[in-house]
């Protein structure tokens, strides 16, 4: 009997053992990553976890990476300052008529329709004002974005309308290279809203940049020409950044 029951403090000291090393070994095989992930688990690729990641800037996409994981920039130019960035200001522009024109027809003999006369003067009698924002995201070259929203109305607050001009497209697939310290044309389409109605669709524009601090809208459409007073529409730039996010328009403080 005695020899039967000798092993039993050996299995009262074994057992407690046993579970202390089956636990360990389960720990540390989960930090060596020797455990099969579960099905909700994303693999990671290198240094890249799913898609390429970018950054939000109002709504735009701005590439801040010029790599991509799976060959995804295969056939596209490289991401650099002069073909990637973002850039919004302000529109503001007094919109005068062609006075010698309204004079060249006053000076002709009255026209046989006298109210015809007066309401062709008083329509090209009052500049009208420009007021508004725009917004401008270029990628690798192509515009993405382009969207100008501001109101038009006659000095004498009579006329009033909004206008929006939106799905900006490069022509012929031009490519925008942008230079800081000159002029910047992009060449394109675009169409044009007012009052929230298309008025035109396809209509040639020009937008110019100069010097990241200034831009001019060109309109080469005698149709929406002519509500403009075929005049450029004008404005100022308050911030333009770069592919990684960098603010170039920067005000220094005078120095004392």
């Amino acid at each position: 009997m005695g020899n039967r029951f000798a092993f039993l403090p050996f299995l009262l000291v074994l057992f407690p053992l046993t579970l202390i090393f089956t636990f360990l070994l389960f720990f540390f095989s989960s930090d060596l990553g020797l455990v099969t992930p579960s099905g909700n688990q994303e693999p990671k690729f290198g240094n890249y976890v799913g898609l390429a990641q970018g950054m939000t800037y109002n709504n735009l996409l701005l590439s801040i990476d010029t790599q991509t994981a799976g060959g995804i920039d295969e056939g596209l130019p490289s991401i650099n300052n002069s073909n990637t960035f973002y850039t919004k200001g302000l529109l503001s522009t007094v919109l005068f008529p062609d006075y010698s024109e309204i004079n060249q027809n006053l000076s002709q003999p009255p026209s046989p329709s006298l109210n015809q006369t007066s309401e062709s003067t008083i329509l090209y009698s009052f500049p009208k004002l420009v007021s508004g924002t725009w917004s401008l995201n270029v990628s690798r070259g192509l515009v993405t974005d382009f969207h100008a929203n501001f109101k038009l109305l006659t000095v004498n607050g009579i006329e009033k309308h909004f206008i929006e001009i939106i799905n900006f497209q490069n022509s012929n697939g031009s490519s925008v290279t942008f230079n800081q310290f000159s002029n910047t044309p992009i060449n394109g389409i675009a169409d044009i809203k007012i009052n929230d109605k298309l008025f035109q669709s396809k209509f040639p524009l020009t937008i110019q940049i100069f010097n990241i601090n200034t831009i001019v809208l060109t309109i080469k459409d005698e149709t929406i020409g002519n509500i403009f007073y075929n005049n450029d529409l004008l404005g100022i730039t308050d911030s333009f950044k770069n592919f990684k996010g960098d603010e170039l328009l920067i005000y220094e403080e005078d120095e004392i």
